[in-house]
């Protein structure tokens, strides 16, 4: 298996190995450029091929050895399996990496993020605290991948966010941890786990002085110390664009001015519309083969809408997932965005995820691109492709 650093994504799947008995050889390498489209690892080499992505890669390793139960016992509980480690996925590691990056100075702090994660991970905790009352282990009666993927992506939060009066809330969930802890399969891999004294906080961003030089009362080129050259504040995107004659607030508003929406929105839209201050890009993902099982498709795709929170101001959107029937997999997710702007919001491209979605921008001055737009908006198909399931981000 090939990684580029040691962290929790590398733990799980060792730790999975361990548990499935399977032998696995780690190599850190500096690049994995030609190994993973992500160009992110870890990347397992079977020798038949490679897989990326550390679940996948778990799933892989686990149906080695079906004697082991490292997939559960059953098919039943191969299936609780999977809920768990898409459990752990879309709803702890978002807001995991929210609380503890910044901590660990891999991120800017936002403290309105920031908080609203500790909020998130304060939900997902007792979710697993419920289930683990009654419970030894996630699934079944013997360590599962499913317990690999929440142990690692817990590690660091034990070790440095968690503190002893904040886990007092949560006895049944850290009963199972320091369980896992102690187990061979995970000590082998983690070693000797700390748990935090206290809860290790995020530094805030230092806030300037503005020191005036020179000597008060004193001789002129006393100790004055010679002015500093100003740095101009590099300016936000938005704030470089023209005036508009649209808002984005405004078209919002009047979009949703009528339940569901304003049928008519369109029509009336496009003889005022800015095109020099907006444009439209629609976006597809790129591995609906993955999109197996539709609740899942429908939890992934509302996780990428909550994501979005920082562009709102300057984006208009509608996400969806398109085909026969809720049972016929796989699905197409897509969607069609307004932004604020000629290109789309950085915003937008710097959500995570965003990476596995291919961005297009629309020709809005044609009657096509605009029966488009229309389609992916308000209409029940988009390209003959049935909406099954929409989501709008305003």
């Amino acid at each position: 298996m090939f990684i580029t650093a040691e962290n929790y994504q590398a733990y799980k799947v060792q730790v999975a190995a361990a548990i499935a008995g399977v032998e696995l050889k780690v190599e850190q390498v500096k690049t994995l450029h030609d190994k993973s489209p992500t160009k992110k690892g870890p990347v397992l080499d079977t020798g038949s091929g490679l897989i990326f992505q550390s679940n996948a890669i778990m799933r892989y390793i686990a149906r080695l050895t079906p004697a082991t139960q490292a997939y559960g016992a059953t098919v039943v509980a191969s299936g609780q399996v999977d809920q768990w480690i898409d459990f752990c996925l879309n709803e702890l590691e978002p807001a995991r990496g929210v609380w503890l990056f910044p901590v660990l100075k891999m991120m800017d702090l936002n403290m309105r993020s920031y908080n609203s994660a500790k909020r998130d991970v304060t939900n997902v905790l007792k979710i697993l605290n419920k289930h683990l009352n009654s419970n030894t282990y996630m699934v079944g009666h013997t360590p599962t991948i499913a317990d690999a993927a929440i142990f690692s992506a817990l590690l660091d939060m034990y070790s440095t966010l968690f503190s002893p009066n904040y886990i007092k809330a949560y006895k049944s969930l850290t009963r199972w941890f320091t369980t896992l802890a102690h187990n061979p399969a995970f000590a082998s891999v983690v070693g000797e786990v700390t748990f935090a004294t206290e809860e290790t906080k995020a530094a805030m961003p230092k806030k300037k002085e503005n020191k005036k030089g020179g000597n008060k009362g004193g001789k002129k080129g006393g100790n004055q110390q010679p002015k500093k050259p100003k740095v101009e504040k590099k300016k936000h995107w938005s704030q470089l664009l023209e005036k508009s004659s649209m808002n984005m607030d405004a078209e919002k508003k009047k979009f949703f001015n009528k339940k569901p929406f304003n049928a008519d929105y369109y029509e009336n839209m496009w003889p005022t519309f800015d095109e020099k201050g907006y444009c439209f890009y629609t976006i597809k993902y790129q591995y609906d083969d993955d999109n197996k099982e539709f609740w899942k498709t429908q939890n992934q795709v509302g996780m990428y809408v909550q994501r979005l929170d920082a562009a709102r101001k300057y984006t208009f959107g509608t996400m969806m997932i398109l085909g026969e029937t809720e049972e016929s997999a796989p699905w197409n997710v897509w969607g069609c965005f307004m932004y604020r702007g000629v290109t789309a919001a950085q915003e937008h491209l710097d959500v995570p995820d965003s990476e596995y979605y291919t961005f297009e921008k629309l020709d809005v001055s044609t009657d096509a691109g605009k029966a488009l737009v229309k389609e992916f908006f308000q209409g029940e198909e988009v390209q003959g492709k049935k909406i099954l399931d929409r989501r709008f981000f305003k």
